[in-house]
């Protein structure tokens, strides 16, 4: 699988919830750094962040691409964000970073920047 495809089967276990699936685009050792400036380092501690979320029904998200870069190793995709919940909307900037580990793309960083 290539990066576009990994990331695109990692937005759509987020579109969809599905934890086993994002589970499976994200490496061990990462860097997470929430909306609300937390920082989380492990896998772990990214699924426990998600489960939660994802336990969530009354929220939607629409991620739309503003750019995205493959290199041989690297690959980046920033997108713009638009999460509804409870009637509210926020508009946001995730930056995710994925790094090729043997034949798989894998997730090492994912930064939510809150557009204000």
């Amino acid at each position: 699988m290539n990066f576009r495809e990994t990331l695109g089967r990692h937005l759509l276990a987020i579109e969809t919830r599905d934890l086993d699936a994002l589970g499976e685009t994200i490496a061990d050792n990462l860097i997470l750094i929430m909306a609300d400036g937390k920082l989380k380092r492990t896998k772990g501690d990214f699924m426990e962040a998600h489960r939660s979320w994802f336990a969530m029904r009354n929220w939607t998200l629409t991620a739309k691409p503003v750019e995205i870069y493959e290199g041989d190793r690297l690959g980046v995709a920033v997108l713009h964000l638009d999460y509804r919940e409870d009637g509210k909307s926020a508009a946001s900037y995730l930056t995710l970073v994925f790094e090729r580990q043997g034949d798989a793309w894998l997730m090492v960083q994912d930064q939510n920047t809150p557009i204000k």
